[in-house]
């Protein structure tokens, strides 16, 4: 069954998604350490830099078990999109370390919002 979280853009809202998307991960044999430690990254940096000036931001995170080999996560904000012309100088590692972590990141991004698609393999 998918588990699926909407939240507000807080802080406090990064350490409640990372437990629940761990322990989904956990049952259901991803690396419950490397799905935790992405989503608690992508998730901060929506709240960080997805709605600056705003206080209505919503982030919803999707997890699911895709056949036999991979979890999939989710991570979307409707915040102001990630921005290609300047590498904002409070961007930090965040992006490279989900890359690290994650088997294949897709990166989906407009003026509309950004969104996140993360794949884990799976024990077998």
């Amino acid at each position: 069954m998918p588990l699926e979280l909407k939240t507000s853009a807080r802080p406090s809202s990064v350490t409640e998604i990372r437990r629940r998307v761990a322990e989904y991960a956990g049952s259901s044999g991803a690396n419950r350490d490397d799905v935790e430690l992405a989503v608690a990254e992508a998730v901060g940096n929506a709240v960080v830099h997805a709605f600056e000036g705003r206080d209505d931001g919503v982030i919803t995170v999707r997890a699911e078990i895709d056949g036999p080999d991979y979890l999939v996560v989710e991570i979307a904000d409707t915040g102001f999109g990630i921005t290609t012309i300047a590498r904002d100088p409070k961007a930090g590692f965040g992006l490279p370390i989900i890359g690290a972590l994650a088997d294949s990141v897709e990166i989906q991004s407009g003026h509309e919002g950004t969104r996140l698609v993360l794949r884990f393999p799976r024990a077998g």
